[in-house]
């Protein structure tokens, strides 16, 4: 006796729900591995990026001075590639960050002249009226977009 077409057809889609079944199966059981897999490694990369820094990076930090020293060295070597205001910003502050100096300077905590306080006032004033006009049209746009 011949088998029906119907019989056929119920075949195949018993097969489609099995593999359903066994890859919904299959995800649920591998969800908990996955995420202790991902636990176990994040693990390992902060032991092991804690070991390199203190074994590596550490002590070539200390060898050249300390974290100030660094970073004034990697500030100078990019106001050196840099040219115009940029470089003449990061040249002040690396040389801010020379031993024993202070975070700031005297001269800018008051006793600097009236004609000089006077035009870096007048230079602050002026950053922070673009700033104002940057934070307005942020807040327009934002409105703008939040009412189409």
């Amino acid at each position: 006796m011949a088998k029906e077409p119907s019989t056929v057809a119920d075949k195949g889609s018993g097969n489609s729900f099995f593999k359903e079944l066994s890859s919904a199966a299959a995800k649920k059981a591998l969800t908990p591995l996955l995420a202790a897999a991902a636990t176990a490694g994040t693990t390992y990369l902060t032991r092991k990026t804690t070991e390199i820094w203190q074994n590596d990076v550490l002590p070539k930090v200390r060898e050249k001075g300390g974290g100030k020293a660094v970073a004034k060295e990697a500030l100078e070597k990019v106001a050196d590639r840099l040219s115009g205001r940029p470089a003449q910003l990061l040249t002040e502050l690396a040389e801010r960050l020379r031993e024993g100096a202070p975070s700031y300077s005297p001269a800018e905590q008051g006793s600097t002249e009236k004609g000089e306080e006077t035009e870096s006032e007048a230079q602050r004033e002026e950053e922070r009226k673009e700033r104002q006009q940057r934070r307005q049209q942020r807040q327009r746009a934002l409105q703008k977009s939040a009412s189409t």
